[in-house]
């Protein structure tokens, strides 16, 4: 897991099996801030095996919204 800003983590799966985990655990540590700052969190599918979690204001605070990159 990497951490780009206070309201981003970036996280690289290695193993699908525990690909869920690790995504539970990234939302977990925004939950406070995104509670905070009244936002909800966009996790973004970047490939296979890349996600990007972010606290957004797009989304609505206590919810998070889940999309697949799409390539230009």
């Amino acid at each position: 897991m990497h951490e780009t800003a206070p309201f981003r983590l970036d996280i690289a799966v290695s193993e699908t099996h525990s690909r869920d985990d690790q995504l539970t655990d990234a939302v977990n540590r925004l939950i406070p801030v995104a509670l905070e700052h009244r936002h909800g969190i966009l996790v973004t599918q970047q490939d296979t095996a890349n996600y990007t979690l972010e606290v957004h204001p797009s989304v609505p605070c206590g919810t998070i919204h889940e999309k697949i990159r799409s390539e230009p």
